[in-house]
């Protein structure tokens, strides 16, 4: 968006570890991906400014990665429930000093050890955005999301069909 800067970004949707801006020059390509990290996943790039607050993007996602789970393993079944409650509590001002480490620990017990690929999906975006975005977590552990979620909508101009 024009005034703003990019902040992070997924190459392959949300089950894809994110990317920040150092990371633009990456070819987007299965090794040049892969060489950073990440990976292409359904080629469905995401992009996020700086109004955006990572910890409600990812929870968002953890929220539909655990009502998608079929509850066939128990790693993705409970991972992904508790991973969803913690941040609830993140964003609503209740975090506790060890809910991050709860988070990647979480997150590690479901990366490839699910049944199938929901598991690592839900598991992917949790461990980068905390590996490069951890202050930001850490910000919501004194009183919930510091960022102000209308700033980071995209609202049509008046008389614009949405």
């Amino acid at each position: 968006r024009t005034g703003h800067t990019l902040k992070f970004w997924t190459p392959g949707g949300s089950s894809t570890p994110l990317l920040t801006p150092e990371h633009l020059d990456v070819p987007l390509d299965y090794e040049g991906v892969g060489s950073v990290g990440s990976m292409l996943g359904t080629k469905a790039l995401q992009i996020f400014d700086e109004t955006t607050c990572v910890v409600r993007a990812v929870r968002r996602w953890t929220q539909f990665y655990a009502h998608e789970s079929c509850g066939k393993c128990t790693p993705c079944r409970e991972g992904t429930y508790w991973l969803a409650q913690i941040y609830e509590r993140l964003e609503t001002g209740r975090g506790e000093p060890d809910d991050l480490d709860k988070l990647d620990e979480i997150a590690d017990a479901i990366l490839g050890k699910a049944f199938c690929a929901l598991g690592d999906g839900a598991a992917s975006p949790i461990m980068s955005s905390l590996k490069w975005f951890r202050d930001e977590y850490e910000q919501h552990l004194s009183g919930g999301c510091p960022f102000d979620p209308a700033a980071s909508m995209l609202v049509a101009p008046a008389g614009v069909p949405r």
